[in-house]
């Protein structure tokens, strides 16, 4: 019974397993944006880094707790978004902003 169990216990241990993503895992993506460009938007992020999503026409636009529009975007505004699986090229679901949220441009 004992080399059973050890048999059993090398086996799991000894077989590759497989890693899963988390299905239905929305990524957000946080910073001030650097740009826009017709539906083209960069952002830096918290960390630094330039990242580009493409507004849709499926993206939803909130603005503090009311809802909001693209016109709204302007460069150093501070921005949430909700890019979906993040998988490129990205492509904003929805983009959450408020009202005093701009920075001042360096």
């Amino acid at each position: 019974m004992k080399t059973f169990l050890m048999l059993i216990l090398a086996a799991a241990l000894l077989t590759p397993s497989w890693s899963v993503a988390h299905p239905g895992h929305d990524h957000k993506l946080m910073g001030t944006i650097s740009s826009i460009d017709k539906n083209k938007v960069v952002v830096k992020t918290t960390e630094g880094k330039d990242m580009t999503f493409e507004i849709t026409p499926l993206t939803t636009f909130k603005r503090g707790k009311n809802k909001g529009a693209a016109a709204d975007l302007k460069a150093g505004m501070r921005v949430v978004v909700n890019i979906g699986d993040g998988v490129e090229p990205l492509k904003a679901k929805d983009v959450q902003y408020s009202a005093g949220t701009t920075t001042a441009q360096q």
